[in-house]
């Protein structure tokens, strides 16, 4: 009974699959003739000048600006979630939930901002040491790594505030946001409930995480065709891509043996 039931979600999910397997093919092949037919990759040039361009001119006032931005809109929140934090009398969930909320939103800006910063940075390096060549280039160069340098410290500085706010609702929870066994200490005095929360999330990034993965390595792969790009980039993507699987998968092994338990 099993096995029929298992042979007939397969009949009926297997047409589907067939049926994006060949549009995926003919997409494919159709982007490699029309690219070979009308010379896509005449464009690489173009595109690398045009990256050249933003990491010279743009990438570090964008630095800039996000080290300027990102205190305000944090700070703006922050002041939020204390001015809640000091109504609370220690029982009243609601304002407990509101003030977490802010708190986490924070965290996500600040992340945010700090591995869109990492791209900027490495956009104003994309020029090499030929940017001290031009005086007109060293300026930004130089501010956008005082930027890089900043946001970075706001980054630290608002996730300990940020934490330390979250420690007063739950002070079973006393790691340092700068002691280096933090996440661990920090998920350790989680109770079952949290866990299993932060097991909901970890599983929604891993997946999330692969499809992104999936949809990069097909695009870039295309991209080494048409633009002349290397294999670099999808080098990096699927080294991501295979550590988040084995990760994944080393941990459901490891939990699976018998007398583990994940909460």
């Amino acid at each position: 009974m099993v096995k029929n039931e298992i042979k007939k979600a397969n009949r009926k999910a297997l047409p589907k699959f067939i049926l994006i397997m060949v549009i995926s093919l003919v997409a494919g092949g159709a982007i490699g003739f029309f690219s070979a037919k009308y010379s896509l990759n005449a464009l690489s040039g173009s595109m690398r000048a045009l990256g050249e361009l933003f990491g010279l001119y743009i990438a570090p006032w964008l630095m800039l600006l996000i080290a300027i931005i990102e205190p305000v809109i944090s700070i703006a929140l922050y002041r939020g979630a204390k001015m809640l934090l000091n109504t609370w009398d220690g029982e009243n969930d609601e304002i407990c939930d509101k003030v977490e909320e802010k708190l986490s939103v924070i965290i996500w800006l600040s992340g945010a901002a700090l591995i869109i910063s990492y791209f900027l940075i490495a956009a104003s390096y994309s020029g090499g040491f030929a940017a001290f060549e031009n005086e007109e280039f060293i300026l930004p160069f130089f501010i956008g790594i005082g930027a890089f340098f900043c946001i970075l410290i706001e980054s630290i500085i608002i996730q300990q505030k940020c934490i330390d706010a979250a420690k007063i609702t739950n002070p079973e929870k006393t790691a340092s946001v700068y002691d280096m066994k933090f996440q661990k200490k920090w998920v350790d005095s989680c109770d079952e409930a949290e866990k299993l929360l932060i097991g909901k999330c970890a599983f929604k990034a891993y997946t999330v995480t692969n499809t992104v993965c999936t949809i990069l390595a097909i695009v870039l792969a295309i991209c080494a065709l048409i633009f002349e790009i290397g294999f670099l980039p999808s080098l990096v993507v699927c080294i991501i891509w295979i550590i988040n699987q084995s990760v994944y998968c080393k941990e459901a092994v490891k939990y699976s043996k018998s007398g583990n338990k994940l909460l």
